[in-house]
């Protein structure tokens, strides 16, 4: 729930920043609220989708956030209509090196962290994980 209230807030920050170069939406099944996640796991992603996705492009962008449990697993998507997915010369960015890193450490293997183009531009990425009751 805090992780969803957290990027709430960003992003209605962001938006004052850029008022007309971002929309968004989050949604979060209710199911999900009370799941262990690790800290500034959503945010993480919602800052990449900001920074990487929405301000490079010069018409700015929408960021839709969902949050839902299916089959004991929480899926989590965050989907940008920005510039879309331009290769790092390292492979994975910083943040999501370490996403990856803290999702190990939460879950072990059982975590799947995908990125994928979003047609006609933009980013996707699906985030799943199994859905544990408790703090992070």
């Amino acid at each position: 729930e805090q992780e969803v209230q957290l990027v709430r807030a960003y992003l209605e920050l962001m938006q004052i920043r850029m008022p007309d170069r971002l929309q968004f939406s989050v949604q979060a099944d209710a199911s999900t609220l009370g799941l262990r996640c690790p800290p500034l796991t959503l945010q993480t992603l919602v800052e990449n989708a900001v920074q990487h996705g929405i301000d490079p492009s010069e018409d700015g962008g929408r960021i839709d956030v969902s949050v839902q449990l299916i089959d004991n697993r929480c899926h989590v998507r965050v989907s940008d209509s920005g510039v879309g997915l331009v290769r790092a010369v390292d492979g994975l960015g910083t943040g999501l090196a370490t996403l990856r890193e803290r999702l190990q450490l939460a879950f072990g293997g059982d975590t799947e962290l995908r990125l994928s183009a979003r047609e006609p531009r933009g980013v996707v990425v699906d985030l799943d994980f199994p859905a544990q009751r408790g703090p992070a």
